[in-house]
């Protein structure tokens, strides 16, 4: 009678966890599936307005969308006055036009002057890396508000230049393209690879979804992006761009992703706003792209394709 009781229960449990297991699937498969319609419909809008416009109306047209990443960016700052946070914006606006005169946007652009403001760009997100390290020990470095804000508002300058620079080589828009191809094939290896394979966290305290192996395989995915590149780029060497571009480029992809992840986590948000269905905000988006674009920007300035 005991066993048959222990049976039933067994039973029951089985079919409760069975029944979980299948409200998560189907869970995952709506989100999944609003994320496919959100980002094809992103993917459609970029494309359109990347090949249809003048680089330049295209450039200008990314600051609104940027400034809209600003005010995301103020939300998990705690910037909560309205004016303070449009006091904020202003200052985002005022320093990309900044970037823009030293640039010599509507002119040559000076890719001399690209060059060292990539560069501040990639040391602003080394220093990232060692508060994405040394978390949550030394959170005091970078989470006062002026110094978080400050962080933000050059983080979108920096992208907006590296557009820019990427924009000014010889087969610029092409170029774009391969940059956010490279930031996908590691976003969709990382989140398939982690949910078919993943065992080991990548950063259990930041991210508990990422894992090395989901890690391992957006670096497979790069082997693609590597054969796409050397298919519109043929004088390349398809291993020397796997090793010196593509995969560099890959790395600080997740650098972007697990640094807002620690931003959102230290100001309590899951997300940076609704504005994507399935996808959270725009930050959650640019994540990656904002930390990639500018070492791809830079690579190509010092390694010319």
């Amino acid at each position: 009678m005991g066993q048959l009781r222990n049976t039933i229960l067994a039973r029951d449990v089985l079919g409760i966890e069975i029944l979980e297991w299948a409200k998560k699937s189907e869970w995952g498969f709506k989100l999944l599936k609003h994320r496919l319609w959100t980002a094809a419909v992103i993917v459609v809008i970029f494309l359109t307005a990347l090949y249809s416009l003048p680089e330049e109306y295209f450039i200008a047209l990314l600051v609104p969308v940027l400034l809209i990443a600003a005010w995301e960016w103020s939300n998990l700052a705690q910037i909560k006055k309205t004016y303070f946070q449009v006091g904020y914006l202003t200052i985002i606006f005022v320093l990309i036009c900044a970037a823009g005169r030293a640039l010599n946007f509507f002119g040559t652009i000076d890719f001399d002057s690209g060059k060292m403001i990539l560069l501040f760009a990639i040391c602003l997100w080394l220093l990232n890396l060692i508060f994405i390290k040394q978390y949550p020990s030394r959170i005091a470095l970078w989470s006062h508000q002026h110094i978080f804000s400050l962080i933000g508002a050059l983080m979108i300058v920096f992208t907006w230049v590296s557009i820019v620079v990427i924009l000014g080589h010889q087969q610029g828009r092409l170029m774009l393209v391969l940059s956010i191809l490279i930031v996908v094939a590691a976003d969709a290896g990382g989140y398939f690879g982690g949910k078919l394979f993943g065992h080991h966290q990548l950063s259990p305290t930041l991210s508990p979804g990422k894992t090395w192996e989901g890690f391992a395989c957006g670096l497979i995915c790069q082997i693609p992006v590597t054969v796409v590149f050397g298919h519109f780029f043929p004088h390349s060497q398809l291993l020397e761009t796997l090793i010196f571009l593509v995969i560099p480029v890959a790395l600080f992809s997740v650098l972007g992703d697990l640094f807002e992840s620690m931003v959102k986590r230290n100001s309590g948000f899951k997300d940076s706003s609704n504005l994507l269905p399935g996808h959270g905000g725009l930050l959650d988006r640019f994540d990656g792209y904002m930390a990639a674009l500018p070492l791809f920007g830079l690579l190509i300035l010092f390694r010319p394709i």
